[in-house]
């Protein structure tokens, strides 16, 4: 019996092509032998791969390039209005979208405030209306659209675009992509947000060694994270990866939307923040955060709070610390598992000063083994507030390239 499996040719030969197309996008404009020397392809097969892509009108020839003795090469570069993709973020807070070209430019974005997500059929309909309406800001034939990426909070069956349960919507069993392609005549994608956000952050324009175990961390109203092994992400055996923030961290804690005590999520996430300030308040406790919100406790966010701990509101200050001290114990335990080399933190509690960055990087070092870690870098988040739907948008086009429908 044989233990080795011989690899397919039409594998191979879409590999050679991806690497190819990619080289363009990363590196155009380029031309053929520089092309053969960074892909480690030959000559001829970068010939022939060009020559299909050049076919297809997703590059194109520039001219002649300088020459270094010889005959000057033909110089070529990615067509970026070749095809267009959406990337649709539905955030407990805020609906943002974005439509993107083949080389990942932003040429459009959308947003709304996301409100009242119930009935769930409405909500989606309202979706499917923004969708519309990006795509009508591109200007551009309906044919060059390839698809449309949704990242949503919660668990997602991947092969149907159903969201099984998410906690932040109050969604149970929700058949998000069926409804939505009632009214998109579109290939769509469902995934997890915070693995969408992942996707995104992982990447570094310019990098060419991509071969990094990224743990990245969305820090929000709730909390979740995704992990992404090279530029592919980990989904888990039945597309449940990344739920810290449904880890415990207090054992007699409060009550979670996911119905157990004690999460990450319960503790230490913005709806916790928040929830905590409005309790203090309710005690005639916290003074200058009674202030910052006119007294109106049901209007405080967990920006209020970062406020007035910043104002020197004591209890506001204990809130945040706790909030990072849960954190980075949380995250402690990820970098014990999983030792990546490089975690993220994204998010919007990330964007209320370096303070709470510091306190959790402090937190992750009391509370993480001392032997782990040792390559770990770790960042704070910088793509922007439309970083998931972005990612988004990454998703769908890799998820079209392993199922060979990318148009290239």
């Amino acid at each position: 019996m044989s233990y080795f499996k011989k690899m397919d040719n039409f594998l191979i030969a879409r590999t050679n092509k991806y690497n190819v197309f990619r080289c363009l996008v990363r590196q155009g404009p380029i031309n053929r032998a520089a092309i053969a020397r960074l892909t480690n392809l030959s000559i001829p097969t970068v010939m022939t791969i060009t020559a299909e892509l050049l076919e297809k009108k997703v590059i194109r020839s520039i001219g002649k390039g300088e020459s270094s003795g010889g005959k000057p090469p033909e110089m070529l570069e990615l067509v970026p209005d070749s095809y267009y993709t959406v990337g649709v973020d539905i955030g407990r807070t805020m609906i943002r979208l974005v439509a993107n070209n083949a080389a990942f430019e932003q040429r459009a974005s959308l947003q709304e405030l996301t409100g009242n997500p119930l009935p769930a059929k409405d909500f989606v309909k309202r979706v499917s209306g923004l969708i519309l309406r990006i795509i009508h800001m591109l200007h551009t034939e309906k044919e060059k659209i390839i698809g449309i990426g949704i990242a949503m909070p919660g668990l997602i069956e991947k092969e149907t675009g159903r969201v099984i349960f998410s906690p932040d919507f109050e969604w149970s069993s929700v058949p998000l992509r069926e409804w939505l392609l009632e009214n998109l005549p579109f290939t769509l994608l469902v995934e997890n947000a915070n693995r969408a956000l992942a996707l995104n952050e992982s990447y570094f324009e310019g990098e060419e060694d991509q071969n990094h175990t990224t743990f990245s961390v969305n820090l929000g109203h709730g909390i979740g994270a995704g992990l992404v092994l090279g530029e592919e992400l980990y989904m888990g055996a039945v597309g449940a990866s990344g739920e810290i923030g449904h880890i415990t961290v207090e054992r007699n804690g409060p009550l979670c939307m996911c119905g157990n005590r004690g999460c990450l999520e319960a503790v230490a996430s913005g709806d916790a923040i928040a929830k905590k300030a409005k309790s203090l308040m309710e005690k005639g406790r916290a003074p200058i955060l009674a202030e910052l919100c006119g007294g109106k406790g049901h209007e405080i966010e967990a920006r209020t709070v970062f406020e007035a701990a910043a104002a020197g509101d004591p209890e506001a200050g204990k809130i945040v610390d706790e909030a990072a001290e849960y954190i980075g114990m949380g995250l402690s335990m990820a970098i014990n598992v999983l030792d990546p080399d490089r975690l993220i933190l994204c998010g919007g509690l990330m964007r209320n000063g370096p303070s709470f960055f510091e306190k959790i990087k402090a937190s992750i070092q009391k509370h993480k083994m001392k032997q782990t870690g040792r390559e770990l870098v770790i960042f704070q988040g910088t793509k922007g507030e439309n970083s998931t739907a972005m990612g988004a948008c990454r998703l769908l086009v890799n998820t079209l390239w392993n199922e060979q429908r990318l148009p290239i």
